[in-house]
């Protein structure tokens, strides 16, 4: 059925009008005896155009539903000899649960993965198409067997998709785990995760992974392809089973009751890998798997030695519950539809009773993966202590959960409606009351015990406030001492250069410096006017030589002549002046060199 398009100020169909004409599109003819057994989309169709039709005749039909065309056959293939129609009473296969009876895709591999075995994760990106991508096919049967669908059945030259199985399970059972298998579904998860359900309520869980080969592959091969009657390859693939939780279908059962059977459909929540819903003539449950988050742990860990722990079971919850053991067993109370809204997670279910009933999810024991903002410097060391919210849902966590029972319109007995009270009020004596008593008491012991580490933190955070104003206060007195002790180095090198001066002022001297001071005085005294009689002696000079060039001039008429005795004086008074002048010329120069001598001590 194809809905007309929205539009409008609510984006309703056709702008709100009260009737609406759709597109019915038909896919052919399946035959009287033909029944659909599951139909998914596929998730490799780039336009989500693709569904894969599983019928009764155990094959497959891939058709194409593009908007505004009718579906259109693209291939059909067998996984199984189709059941006869024969009116003799020998049973036959389908009866012995040989019949595919539901599938589901697992994740995605490469075609060939040989060849990108040595190129890095940036090459395999360059070089990969949509094409070489194939998304194996699980396949139930009634029996337990899981067979898989290779090949990239999308591509329409691609010949027929290859049959693998079945897939072998371990640990090993005598009945197979189970005959009367009704429903796979297949967690997108490293390694993924296949969830096989019962009619009486046992749900598996299992990991897909490579099987362990041994010395009898050529047997397995050989009896695999010529052995039986219908021709299936040897699959490389095993399903190991690490679990078994088993479904309580309906109310008020006890141990010896005859239990209720049915089939379960398995519902998967794309916004929480680590859960899945269960819906069944007797309502819906909610199953939790810790193992997701462990198998997480598992790839992001780097330690080799670190193995995923099964202690940590998973959890069943009730939801709805449309049965009880005083409902007929012929009384159809089925889940006729099934739905979820994310963020926030409602479950939306219509009941047979045409009641469409919408209730909030809340997974107590969901714990999201939370990416650390900064990088973990020691990944090999772990803290074994858990948190304390973690620890409150271990303790919130019970056995038997009272779901939201909707018997339908069936007036119910007294006795009906007591044993039903009774056991609601049973359970919430048990199963709720006791453990949020115990939470409780928890909790008041972790709020004493927080409430004593406030008033130890409080006194160490006032020990701390005063170490910290005491570093405040020596910081500021360093600070202090470092500028006094600058201020006092300046103001004694200033001290130092007035001593010096002074010093060299007022020098302090002995009895003998002072005496050779004074006589340094004196010959100062004696220099000075050797001085003034220097100068009047060059002042006198032109006079000499005018007075000697005129009596040059007058000699010449006229000869001086001297007596013996002024000779004799003339030349005895010249030889005294030169011997004083001499005397004189000496004692200046030894002045001289005493000063200079007696400057350069001083200094």
């Amino acid at each position: 059925m194809e809905l007309p398009k929205r539009w409008g100020k609510d984006a309703v169909f056709k702008d709100g009008k009260k009737i609406i004409l759709c597109t019915n599109h038909n896919f052919g003819d399946f035959g009287a005896t033909t029944e659909i057994q599951r139909t998914r989309w596929h998730p490799g169709s780039t336009n989500d155009s693709h569904l894969l039709i599983l019928t009764s005749e155990n094959s497959f039909r891939l058709y194409q539903c593009e908007l505004g065309d009718a579906p259109r056959l693209i291939k059909c293939w067998k996984v199984g000899r189709a059941p006869s129609s024969s009116p003799s009473k020998i049973p036959d296969f389908t009866s012995l649960g040989e019949t595919a009876v539901d599938f589901d895709f697992a994740t995605p591999t490469l075609r060939k993965p040989e060849m990108f075995a040595d190129k890095t994760t940036d090459e395999i990106k360059e070089t990969i198409n949509w094409n070489q991508i194939e998304w194996p096919i699980l396949v139930l049967r009634g029996n337990g067997e899981v067979l898989i669908v290779r090949g990239n059945v999308l591509l329409e030259n691609y010949g027929t998709p290859v049959v693998l199985g079945s897939l072998s399970m371990y640990p090993s059972t005598d009945d197979n785990y189970g005959i009367d298998s009704c429903s796979i579904m297949c967690l997108q998860t490293t390694p993924p995760i296949v969830v096989i359900a019962m009619c009486t309520g046992k749900i598996y869980h299992a990991i897909l992974l490579r099987e362990i080969s041994d010395d009898d592959d050529d047997d397995r091969k050989t009896w695999s392809q010529y052995g039986s009657n219908y021709s299936l390859h040897t699959p490389d693939d095993a399903l190991y089973v690490y679990e078994c939780v088993e479904l309580e279908l309906g109310l008020l059962f006890t141990d010896d009751d005859k239990k209720y059977n049915c089939p379960i459909h398995l519902h998967c929540d794309k916004g929480n890998k680590s859960r899945y819903f269960c819906s069944h003539n007797a309502g819906i449950h909610m199953v939790s798997l810790p193992m997701v988050s462990q198998l997480e742990e598992f790839v992001y860990d780097n330690n080799e030695n670190y193995l995923p722990s099964l202690l940590n079971q998973s959890i069943l919850q009730y939801l709805f519950s449309t049965r009880t053991k005083h409902t007929n067993v012929d009384e159809p109370t089925p889940i006729l539809g099934f739905g979820l809204l994310q963020e926030p997670c409602i479950l939306i279910s219509l009941l047979h009773t045409g009641v469409v009933i919408d209730l909030s999810v809340i997974d107590l024991y969901y714990l999201p993966r939370i990416e650390q903002l900064e990088p973990v410097v020691n990944t090999t060391k772990k803290v074994n202590k858990e948190p304390f919210d973690v620890y409150i849902k271990k303790l919130l966590r019970r056995e038997v959960s009272q779901p939201i029972t909707k018997i339908g319109t069936r007036t119910m007995s007294l006795s009906e409606s007591l044993e039903l009270l009774y056991h609601a009020t049973n359970i919430f004596r048990t199963q709720h009351f006791v453990r949020h008593d115990k939470v409780r008491e928890e909790i008041s012991k972790k709020v004493r015990a927080l409430k004593a580490l406030k008033n130890h933190l409080l006194k160490e955070l006032d020990t701390l406030t005063e170490i910290k104003n005491l570093k405040q206060t020596a910081e500021r007195l360093a600070e202090r001492y470092e500028d006094i002790k600058d201020k006092q180095e300046e103001l004694a090198s200033r001290a130092r250069e007035v001593l010096r001066l002074v010093d060299y002022k007022e020098p302090s001297m002995t009895s003998v410096e002072r005496a050779e001071a004074q006589e340094l005085q004196k010959m100062k005294v004696k220099i000075e006017d050797m001085k003034i009689r220097l100068e009047q002696l060059k002042k006198k000079v032109p006079q000499q030589t005018m007075l000697t060039n005129g009596i040059e001039t007058n000699g010449k008429g006229k000869e001086i002549v001297f007596t013996r005795n002024q000779e004799e004086t003339t030349k005895e008074n010249l030889y005294q002046m030169t011997k004083n002048i001499k005397n004189l010329s000496d004692q200046v120069k030894q002045i001289k060199a005493e000063i200079s001598l007696s400057y350069i001590t001083k200094q």
